[in-house]
């Protein structure tokens, strides 16, 4: 056999080898490498890039998109992908501790680094998983001081239940107990410790009692406006959560009381009038502090009684948040309200790490815990429209409708502010090392501080 006819038999072997190989073990392109029994293993290397926060290699990103093109031409179902990113799911979700920031990264990431699948794809895969771990319906007990008809329960009632109802196939429910039944704010932490309630949707009172040092963002005229809040709040949110988890409780929203407006049964246009008038105090020892500064005797007042109080006249005046007025009807005892507002107030809805106990020993604690984080995840996505589309607007519609009303708007003027930003200087050094450290102020205003100076 001449030396042309040898290579022409062996360029004929080489092309049944690659046939018989295609035909027998499908490959996706022999430059990738990657076989259809490969693909568990990029899925799980994708996963563990997404519990880990780890950007992918460039190798990586090549077998994922040889992948979707291998599932496009149908060598390979989608639905074939999708259990097998499950099945890893259901695997990696006991063994990757995975925080509450952490899942929305992860949830967007998800086309990067996966096969044909969605952000919304692997969310249901994680609470698919999770639907495993409830296996009786968990109801959230909550109780509140918010009256029914406010924006701070129209939000859980409308928007969060259903959510959660839909994503846990009626897995989680939350049930409300409003307008103070079961008490002031401590009164529910208190039942919260017992194990009587899972949470508390609170005011600053009941914030302060959770986690003190929050106590210092309703310093009086720390704020400005509500672009300052958001900020600071944000740079410090992981502060925030962890003054919460050194109680035993763990932060899901953190929402606005709003601004805490001057209101008056009798007309007082200066702070020597102010001061003439029967103040009530209720806020705490922020608020009992700047009175002490700015020279104002009130009467000591629990949040229940504020309403009743003004109707008999034992005080004919109150610091409160404007939705909260409208809520108890206690604007039917006022005539009159200072426009600048003095201090800012957070709300908060946390829950006790008690509802982790029922959990704990059946399942791993890793388990556990990335549950409780999801849970807090999805409070977690409702937040900022409570707060932009509810809150807020609720707060200036609720001024509004006072002043259609006849409650009629005071501005104090520009002498009385000087006086009351002295007092409120004052103040801040007063409460520093007694409630928050002077570390943590001084890192607030220099924030602050920083923040304002590249505002236009």
């Amino acid at each position: 056999m001449n030396c042309r006819a040898k290579k022409t038999g062996v360029g004929l072997l080489v092309a049944f080898v690659i046939i018989f190989v295609s035909f027998t073990n499908p490959m996706i392109p022999q430059a990738m490498g990657v076989t259809r029994n490969q693909i568990p293993g990029v899925i799980s290397t994708g996963l563990k890039l997404l519990w880990k926060g780890q950007k992918p290699t460039k190798e990586h990103s090549q077998k994922i998109k040889e992948i979707n093109r291998i599932i496009k031409a149908g060598e390979i179902s989608k639905e074939e992908i999708h259990q097998a990113v499950k099945e890893q799911v259901f695997l990696d979700i006991e063994k990757y501790t995975i925080n509450r920031y952490q899942f929305g990264e992860i949830f967007k990431r998800a086309p990067e680094l996966l096969p044909e699948v969605t952000g919304e794809d692997l969310h249901k895969m994680v609470w698919e998983k999770a639907k495993v771990m409830l296996k009786e319906t968990l109801y959230l007990k909550i109780g509140t001081l918010a009256p029914e008809g406010t924006a701070w329960l129209e939000v859980p009632r409308k928007v969060l239940n259903p959510h959660l109802k839909k994503v846990s196939g009626g897995k989680v429910v939350i049930k409300l107990y409003t307008g103070g039944v079961m008490g002031e704010d401590v009164d529910i932490i208190r039942k919260m410790d017992l194990g009587q309630l899972d949470g508390c949707g609170c005011t600053a009172l009941g914030v302060f009692k959770a986690s003190p040092e929050i106590a210092i963002f309703t310093l009086p005229l720390l704020f400005r406006n509500y672009d300052e809040v958001d900020h600071i709040l944000k740079k410090f949110r992981k502060e925030i959560d962890a003054g919460f988890e050194k109680k035993g409780y763990v932060l899901a929203s953190l929402i606005d009381t709003g601004w805490f407006y001057l209101w008056m049964k009798n007309e007082a246009a200066t702070l020597e009038e102010i001061r003439n008038q029967k103040m009530m105090t209720w806020f705490g020892a922020v608020e009992t502090t700047t009175y002490d500064e700015l020279g104002i005797r009130p009467t000591p007042i629990s949040v229940p009684e504020v309403v009743t109080s003004l109707n008999t006249g034992l005080v004919n005046a109150t610091y409160g948040p404007a939705a909260w007025i409208l809520g108890t009807q206690a604007y039917t005892n006022l005539n009159y309200f200072i426009t600048q507002p003095l201090f800012y107030s957070p709300a908060a809805i946390f829950i006790s790490e008690k509802i982790q106990v029922k959990y704990r020993g059946e399942y791993s604690d890793i388990l556990v815990d990335n549950f409780r984080e999801l849970l807090i995840y999805e409070m977690l996505t409702i937040e900022r429209t409570w707060i932009d589309d509810y809150l807020r607007p609720y707060e200036n519609k609720c001024i509004e409708a006072f002043k259609k009303y006849g409650i009629k708007p005071i501005t104090l003027g520009e002498k009385d502010m000087e006086t009351f930003e002295a007092a409120s200087k004052k103040v801040w050094e007063k409460l520093t090392d007694k409630i928050y450290t002077k570390d943590f102020l001084d890192r607030v205003l220099k924030e602050l501080e920083s923040y304002r100076s590249k505002k236009p």
